[in-house]
């Protein structure tokens, strides 16, 4: 990676984010009541307030139980990303969210089904040699039976740089490596809620690729630096939301459709 390195033509695309976590609460006509931040000291006071101003201007499509709205509460997940400016500070903008959790306990939604130990991929001989490390975003179509019948890639943000044709080739490889592997997931499909009648579902899942030492502790993880890949939907969605294509939190599964329905745009001037 240090030939990657010393090759890349320019730095400019890369990307220091993290995923801020927290909660909403929703009136009966879709505005935001409260919005709270987990923990604001892990991503510092201003990050912290950018989200929750933002978010208490969000207009979401009403929560409905017997076709009445509701007051609802709902978790966020919320991409903020910096970039370094020309004074030496840091511009910070909102990128993409996603909104209600994948629960174990929940029948509404998909999550893996108890007893099954969700394989993980193998990180690639090829990516290891070359010290490559990144995340792909996947969208994975569940039937009925609860198996994954599509597969693809969505995004693959990778954390090192270099020529784009390599950066390319290694983007590839560990997009493989992941799909290899998701397509043999099974999951617990929702039997109860708004999207039990559906035929198929989509599941979005982030999978890490990250190098550790052997027997050192887990690099924290809040704020990362990569190279975003392009963003390639998945061919079955109809309308598909690039804005929640990263928004993930490691280790989860969001079901498309879940959630509230954000009307708003996610930044305001």
């Amino acid at each position: 990676m240090a030939t990657m390195a010393a090759q890349a033509s320019s730095t400019e695309n890369i990307e220091s984010s993290a995923v801020v976590s927290g909660t909403i609460v929703l009136a009966k006509d879709g505005t935001v009541q409260t919005a709270v931040i987990d923990d604001a000291a892990k991503y510092g006071q201003p990050i912290a307030d950018l989200v929750r101003n933002a978010a208490l201007q969000w207009r979401f499509h009403p929560v409905l139980r017997h076709d009445e709205p509701v007051v609802a509460k709902s978790s966020m997940h919320v991409r903020v990303v910096l970039k370094k400016i020309s004074d030496g500070n840091y511009s910070a903008r909102i990128k993409g969210a996603t909104f209600g959790d994948s629960n174990t306990d929940s029948t509404d939604t998909l999550h893996t089904a108890e007893g099954n130990k969700r394989t993980p991929p193998r990180y690639p001989e090829a990516a290891i040699r070359g010290r490559v490390q990144g995340t792909v975003y996947l969208a994975l179509r569940v039937d009925r039976s609860g198996h994954v019948v599509d597969a693809t890639a969505e995004q693959v943000n990778l954390g090192n740089t270099g020529p784009d044709r390599i950066v390319k080739q290694y983007r590839a490889i560990l997009a493989e490596s992941a799909l290899k592997v998701a397509r043999h997931w099974t999951y617990a499909i929702p039997t109860t809620g708004p999207l039990a009648k559906q035929d198929s579902w989509t599941a979005h899942v982030p999978i890490n690729y990250t190098l550790n030492v052997v027997n050192a502790p887990q690099p924290d993880r809040t704020w990362v630096s990569y190279i975003p890949g392009p963003y390639t939907p998945a061919p079955w969605v109809d309308k598909p939301d690039m804005n929640a294509a990263d928004a993930l939190v490691d280790d989860t599964v969001q079901t498309d459709g879940a959630g509230p329905t954000l009307l708003s745009p996610l930044n305001h001037s």
